[in-house]
């Protein structure tokens, strides 16, 4: 029996693994479930105080017309984080999105927006919010393996 592991953020896949071994000994997966939200938070933040570059893909900067809006009106507000909600979301537990189950996680934002700048668009740069860079992909990876042998989290 395997055990598929997926992480989608607005569609695209960021992980797609399947694990054979031990995937039997998976009854209920929350307490390492626990630890991914935990680690997701702190990748979150990091991603945010660097402005996309802990993912991979520093975030554009504004177009000079929004940066002298939002400055004036929004002043000190980094890229991203005009209200903070979106951050905050993202970053805090619980999250805006976060249902741990025994058999799956789900943990992000259900604000609008979010899904806009993850892709990009017409009149969008892309600005990923959520982008784990490929170091902390293989930390999950090796956390559930860790888990479906032991079954310590």
């Amino acid at each position: 029996m395997a055990f598929r592991f997926t992480f989608e953020v607005a569609g695209e896949r960021q992980i797609d693994r399947t694990l054979a071994r031990f995937a039997e000994n998976i009854g209920d997966a929350r307490p390492v479930w626990e630890v991914l939200a935990e680690r997701f938070a702190k990748a979150e933040a990091r991603q945010f105080a660097s402005q996309g570059t802990y993912g991979g893909n520093k975030w554009r900067a504004l177009s000079p017309g929004y940066a002298a809006w939002k400055s004036h009106h929004y002043p000190g507000k980094p890229i991203l984080e005009l209200t903070g909600a979106l951050k905050r979301d993202l970053t805090q537990r619980p999250f805006g999105v976060e249902v741990l189950e025994p058999g799956s996680m789900a943990v992000g934002t259900d604000i609008e927006y979010a899904a806009y700048h993850q892709a990009g668009g017409e009149h969008l740069p892309r600005r990923r919010p959520v982008e784990l860079p490929e170091s902390e992909r293989r930390t999950w990876i090796k956390l559930i393996q860790r888990f479906i042998i032991t079954g310590d989290a």
